[in-house]
């Protein structure tokens, strides 16, 4: 059984394992939104095949799009195209650390439309005023000039 994502309306996101065409409720019995995961992490380097090359005759590797006799072999083919392994990214923290930044990122746009939400309600469904006080002209100001200084633009 896969391991989904899922976010109950009452108390917010959690992890389950049901089938793929299961009903995910959440354990106050409310009935729970199924999420799109993140990636696992996986033990390759270049390939989905990485265990095909344990043998003596070599493998095929679709990455270098030809038969190699090992990883080596596969690896210095991928650096002479100019293929970056992804363990030289920035170690094993690599991945951990854009996953808990993209994570960041998805909460603070969560938030983000939490807040024009309750402000559309505030205000009686007036668009404008809501997206006034969620997105108050000096904060974009201030996100624009630091994005710039951040991109060299």
């Amino acid at each position: 059984m896969p391991l989904y994502d899922a976010v109950c309306p009452q108390h917010g996101k959690f992890e389950t394992l049901v089938k793929w065409d299961a009903t995910i409720h959440c354990s106050c019995g409310a009935e729970s939104k199924r999420l799109i995961s993140s990636p696992a992490r996986t033990a390759t380097l270049w390939n989905a095949g990485w265990n095909s090359g344990l043998s003596n005759n070599g493998f095929y590797s679709y990455s270098a799009g030809q038969k190699v006799s090992d990883k080596r072999e596969e690896e210095t083919i991928m650096r002479s195209r100019g293929y970056i392994n992804e363990k030289d990214l920035g170690g094993d923290s690599f991945y951990d650390q854009y996953m808990n930044d993209a994570k960041a990122d998805r909460d603070g746009l969560d938030a983000m439309s939490k807040s024009y939400r309750d402000n559309l309600t505030k205000f009686d469904g007036d668009r404008v005023r809501a997206v006034t006080e969620t997105f108050p002209a000096h904060e974009m100001l201030k996100q624009a000039a630091d994005h710039d200084a951040g991109t060299g633009e």
